[in-house]
């Protein structure tokens, strides 16, 4: 037979034992068959004196009257560091072993009004102080007729501690889930039904976690082109995690956007499921193109001033010798020619002004202006100009305060945005300017209702010599962009095929 027996098999020989002292005590006197029932009782006793000694739980013997301990097995030296001879005769409460005095409490309760206690949950003390959690049940038995507490203890300080330790893991990763700032999901891999979200994901797709959960992410909102979504799949089933994929994907309100998406598998309660994270990169690929958008504007408009009256002088000089010249009698026939030279001339002449117009470190005149007003006053010019190609220019202005601006460049921002409207618009049509306040910023608004621009150019708008048109060097709008950049204000160009407005920023 086996040195070790369970805590069942000890229960169940106690119980055995109770049962056969009470029919020995309910014998009026010895009969034939006692003598057969006591050697049962001694070949019992030993099995039990050994399942007691090598069971590797602690397991004690205490008087039901006082608590005192009568026995103890090794395991129970062992774990609390109490020898047999210091325990024998104290109780639990004198030796210190219970961790929690409630505890004590609480299973002398239950044993009174159950009769028994099992797998109550409990800390106990060392000698060293150290604590120890414990399953604790508690029998009666009877030895020699008399009631004793059989204390059988299960350590489950590991199983504790492993669980505490999930729950701190559970509860960053928790933690870490609904604060971050990356939109992220969990899904399951099979049919991609969300189970979690965070609340970053919540704001991206403007609905509230109740109503997310249980739908997937293209019903949330979150679109990403099917052949990209096949993509991912096969990545995840074949490597089981993706790592910064750049996507374009579209949030519920429509908006494209450019992210960065990284998914990883889970095992969740046996089930597969994914973990899906957005970074959205847009803002960041934006700012990258303004950055690069302004060191370009920097590098031309340094080039621009350094050259610039080296290339202007000997210009002037040659026009004003074609200008003689046409005028001479030898070359009456050659008008045409010389007209055509100075006109050249002239456009290259107007390049370089717009290079000059570059320049960052472009001195402005700034003074308390009237956006409205400075618009009233070159109106008429713009007018003519619309005029001559059969379209117009209409004023909706709405009561601004004065700015600190430099007229004669935010009049040529103007001319230059009115400028690319007309030449985007049929005849017929119009080009409007508008003015309002957002909230702390004064907007003006140039808006067109020609064809609009290519998507895929639009983020490049406002690069130098990146243009539309078949007649233009590209210098426009990023003449524009570095009068506004001088004023502290920021441009937004929004267009489609309805047309293209450009929104003009300043700070009150």
């Amino acid at each position: 037979m086996d040195e070790t027996m369970s805590k069942q098999q000890i229960i169940f020989e106690i119980n055995k034992l109770r049962q056969q002292l009470a029919e020995l005590e309910g014998l009026e006197e010895p009969e034939a068959d006692s003598i057969r029932v006591r050697k049962e009782l001694i070949v019992s006793g030993k099995i039990l004196s050994k399942a007691f000694q090598h069971i590797p739980d602690p397991v004690t013997i205490s008087t039901l009257t006082d608590g005192r301990y009568v026995e103890i097995n090794p395991a129970y030296e062992e774990l609390t560091g109490y020898t047999r001879a210091e325990a024998i005769g104290k109780t639990a409460l004198e030796l210190g072993v219970w961790a929690d005095y409630e505890d004590r409490n609480r299973m002398l309760k239950v044993l009174f009004e159950e009769g028994r206690v099992s797998a109550m949950e409990t800390k106990f003390k060392s000698k060293w102080g150290e604590i120890f959690t414990f399953l604790l049940s508690v029998e009666v038995i009877f030895l020699s007729g008399e009631p004793y507490l059989l204390h059988l203890c299960k350590d489950i300080t590991g199983l504790k501690d492993i669980e505490e330790a999930l729950r701190i893991s559970e509860e960053s990763f928790s933690k870490a889930f609904n604060s971050s700032p990356i939109p992220m999901c969990i899904s399951t891999f099979a049919d991609g039904i969300l189970i979690d979200v965070n609340e970053r994901f919540c704001r991206i797709t403007h609905s509230q976690r109740e109503r997310i959960i249980g739908h997937t992410l293209e019903e949330t909102g979150i679109l990403v082109s099917i052949d990209k979504q096949k993509e991912i799949i096969a990545i995840l089933a074949e490597h089981g995690s993706i790592t910064e994929m750049e996507v374009e994907f579209s949030t519920a309100s429509g908006k494209s956007r450019l992210g960065l998406f990284s998914a990883e598998l889970l095992n969740i309660n046996g089930e597969e499921c994914t973990l899906f994270l957005f970074a959205d990169q847009t803002e960041r690929k934006q700012l990258e193109l303004e950055i690069l958008r302004l060191d370009r504007l920097n590098l031309i408009g340094e080039m621009a001033a350094s050259i610039a009256h080296e290339i202007r002088n000997p210009m002037t000089t040659v026009r004003g010798y074609l200008q003689v010249l046409r005028y001479n009698e030898k070359f009456a026939q050659e008008v045409e020619s010389f007209d055509l030279m100075i006109e050249e001339l002239d456009a290259a002449n107007s390049i370089i002004t717009e290079y000059i117009a570059l320049a960052s470190t472009k001195k402005v005149e700034l003074k308390p202006t009237n956006l409205n007003t400075l618009i009233k006053n070159i109106h008429p010019l713009l007018q003519a100009n619309a005029t001559i190609q059969d379209k117009a220019v209409i004023l909706i202005l709405n009561k601004l305060p004065d700015l600190m601006l430099d007229e004669k460049e935010i009049s040529q921002l103007v001319f230059n945005l009115v400028k690319n409207g007309l030449e985007a618009i049929p005849p017929g049509r119009s080009v409007k300017i508008r003015t309002y306040l957002a909230g702390k910023k004064v907007v003006l608004a140039v808006q067109d209702d020609g064809h609009g621009i290519d998507p895929k150019i639009l983020p490049e708008l406002g690069m130098p010599f990146r243009t539309t048109k078949e007649q233009s060097v590209g210098l426009g709008l990023p003449v524009c962009y570095g009068i506004a950049s001088r004023h502290h204000a920021k441009i937004d160009i929004k267009s489609n095929d309805q047309g293209t407005t450009v929104f003009v920023l300043f700070s009150r």
